[in-house]
């Protein structure tokens, strides 16, 4: 048998002293709970495994069936084997619709357990070593890093200028720091939003869409986060689940996380984003931490998305000039928007896009810019320079 690190993600005490046991010899067994469904993935990745096995929880079946559909639709050549207390028809076929490839009974004989395991090991579905991917990779994400950054503003614009641009197109817009008395800055109510929807993601369908989110502009459908929400944990799962099914159903979803939990929310879900925007203000402390974030950050993106650095109320007349900002921070500026005040209240006090309120403004000729950079799938080049003064005060002077 290949000798390999084999996943178990496994809660009972008993199974997984059953499975240690019957599996001696045949890999070194990496086990983790599967309330952390970003170190299940990471596992995955580090060990290079091809088979996961999954216990089938008989008090909360519909998580374990989650971890299936999570592992499944981020690691399409894992082969996931079930492992269940008992194999009536029911468990098998939900087992086998959530994406699992086999079904072992708890307790089964050790020989039969490692003989199944053997096949799954020799005949390898998909591409083993491939980097993070997704089935379906239309997520834009906007995180701060920094309160101060006003991501919602940002957000709202960047997804009502892109539903302009391609009204045959849908696009669903979520702001995970509001609730749904106002969602974003704008003019607009809701009496459903993210936690609603996580409490049943299985039944999210276009019918739903259709009834609890009215469309605020053609093609634009917005969704609040909703209150004392926390996405870490079980939770993390129900979120993997319900964003790959609103992945397809609209054409693109802009997600705003703002800064609180935004490490969090890419741990989780980051193998679905084809863009990361991540907001600064131009300040020697946050400029530093954008350096940080990406770093961190980038492990749990797919290779071929986009991080975008945008600045927010940045001033020409005052330093750093955005080559200081690109040396400093080792990524191009992709956007660089003035404070513009004036236009800024006015659109947050009329709740609607600044491209309504005031289409000639600073603001929303560069917010034009970033929006056709971000359909159009221009990359930020990463610079290599080092230098200006934001980098001496970051790195100290050097004699």
């Amino acid at each position: 048998m290949t000798e390999e690190s084999l996943l178990a993600v496994v809660e009972d005490e008993g199974a997984y002293a059953w499975l240690d046991d019957a599996l001696q010899g045949s890999g070194r067994i990496e086990r983790v709970s599967r309330s952390d469904l970003s170190r299940v993935l990471r596992l995955l990745e580090a060990t290079n495994s091809t088979v996961a096995l999954v216990e089938v929880s008989d008090v909360d079946s519909s998580q374990s069936m989650a971890v299936i559909t999570a592992l499944s639709n981020a690691r399409p050549w894992i082969t996931v084997m079930a492992l269940c207390r008992y194999a009536d028809q029911e468990t098998l076929l939900q087992c086998m619709r959530a994406g699992a490839r086999d079904c072992v009974i708890v307790g089964c004989e050790a020989v039969e357990l490692r003989d199944r395991l053997r096949r799954h090991q020799l005949v390898r579905p998909g591409h083993v070593g491939d980097e993070l991917t997704s089935r379906t990779k239309n997520l834009i994400l906007v995180a701060g890093v920094s309160p101060r950054v006003d991501t919602t503003f940002l957000t709202q614009n960047i997804a009502a200028t892109m539903a302009s641009c391609s009204s045959q197109q849908t696009t669903l817009a979520i702001d995970v720091v509001s609730n749904s008395e106002q969602i974003f800055h704008l003019e607009n109510r809701g009496t459903y939003d993210l936690t609603q929807l996580l409490a049943s993601p299985d039944t999210v369908d276009h019918t739903l869409i259709e009834t609890a989110l009215e469309e605020y502009r053609p093609g634009l459908r917005l969704l609040a986060g909703g209150t004392g929400v926390d996405f870490l944990g079980d939770q993390g799962v129900d979120l993997f689940i319900a964003l790959s099914r609103l992945m397809g159903m609209f054409d693109r979803i802009i997600l705003n996380v703002g800064c609180e939990q935004h490490s969090s929310w890419i741990k989780t879900i980051g193998v679905h984003v084809s863009d990361l925007i991540v907001a600064a203000h131009p300040e020697v402390g946050q400029l530093k931490a954008v350096r940080e974030h990406i770093a961190n950050w980038r492990p749990h993106l797919p290779k071929d998305s986009e991080v975008h650095f945008v600045i927010d109320g940045y001033e020409s007349a005052i330093p750093p000039s955005l080559d200081d900002v690109n040396g400093s921070t080792g990524v191009e500026v992709a956007a660089a928007f003035p404070m513009d005040w004036k236009h800024r209240l006015e659109s947050i006090n009329l709740g609607v896009p600044i491209r309504e309120s005031a289409p000639r403004s600073a603001y929303n000729r560069k917010m034009n810019g970033l929006v056709s950079d971000l359909m159009g799938g221009r990359n930020p080049n990463i610079k290599s320079v080092q230098g200006g003064w934001v980098a001496k005060l970051m790195h100290g002077n050097k004699a």
